[in-house]
């Protein structure tokens, strides 16, 4: 990958096709990324990632990817920002590519704290602790002041309260989290935490929650199959349409693992999964 720069112009990256032809563009992909895309993220985990501000111009030129995917990105910034780079997404995509955006379900959270809400009226008293849970998952990434929020506290108590619930909710990004919080625990000697204290966090002070406000981890918007499929015609796509982590108009994506592992097991359960295609030059 070269790096060129034209005078009064941003900063353009080369990017070469991989091994089966194909030019692959993965955008805030974190630490989930393969050598097979060009990977880009506001905070690069290593060498092989670009620095990209997505909230900017992508660096790229025109019609420059078969595909390009964003998983969990969009829900970190706002509708405003959303759409400006949807619209970059469309612009370096060659027509006829396809756009794999990824967000949390916000129809599949709602449903879910609905049932719980059902299952607590028609006596089921073990619901509650999943009605607590989904209160705090719709809720929690867009109003915390901290990093890891109510969920982080929630994952501190032992016993974790609706354990295997969370766990088929949130997949391994829980799993992973609660065995990270039992190392630090059993490291500092700091007993768990217990359940009457998961909203009950000391008070923030301004000068943190304004640093932690710029951090990027807290969501600003939320996206159902119905607004995300709009946002995405609106900005120019066609065919917006639902699909599963394994299920792509993308060739050969699921061996690219980015969205479930070999053996099919998703990533992010609680995700969902849509493709666009950039329209023709006939359009």
């Amino acid at each position: 990958m070269l790096t060129f720069a034209f005078p009064g112009r941003r900063r353009i990256q080369a990017t070469k096709p991989n091994a089966a032809g194909l030019k692959l563009l993965n955008l805030g992909c974190g630490a989930r990324r393969h050598p097979a895309w060009t990977n880009a993220d506001l905070a690069p985990a290593g060498d092989d990632v670009l620095h990209v501000d997505l909230r900017k111009p992508l660096p790229f030129p025109d019609r420059e990817f078969d595909a390009v995917y964003a998983s969990h990105v969009l829900e970190h910034l706002t509708p405003r920002e959303a759409t400006h780079l949807l619209g970059e997404v469309r612009r370096v995509l060659r027509p006829g590519g396809i756009a794999r955006v990824v967000v949390p379900d916000l129809e599949g959270i709602v449903r879910e704290y609905l049932a719980a809400v059902d299952a607590l009226d028609g006596g089921d008293d073990e619901a509650c602790w999943r009605h607590r849970w989904m209160t705090i998952e719709l809720l929690d990434q867009l109003v915390r002041t901290r990093p890891g929020g109510a969920m982080a506290r929630w994952w501190s108590c032992n016993p974790v309260p609706a354990d295997a619930f969370i766990r088929t909710r949130l997949g391994v990004q829980a799993t992973a989290a609660i065995e990270a919080i039992r190392s630090q625990q059993a490291a500092s000697g700091k007993p768990p935490l217990r359940p009457t204290e998961i909203l009950h966090a000391p008070p923030t002070s301004d000068r943190k929650a304004v640093r932690f406000s710029k951090s990027g981890e807290r969501h600003k918007w939320m996206y159902d199959r119905i607004s995300l499929g709009e946002l995405l015609a609106a900005s120019g796509f066609c065919e917006p349409r639902r699909v599963t982590a394994v299920e792509s108009r993308i060739a050969d994506f699921p061996a690219y693992e980015l969205d479930a592992d070999v053996e099919g097991a998703v990533h992010k359960p609680d995700s969902l999964f849509m493709e666009a295609v950039a329209p023709t030059a006939a359009l």
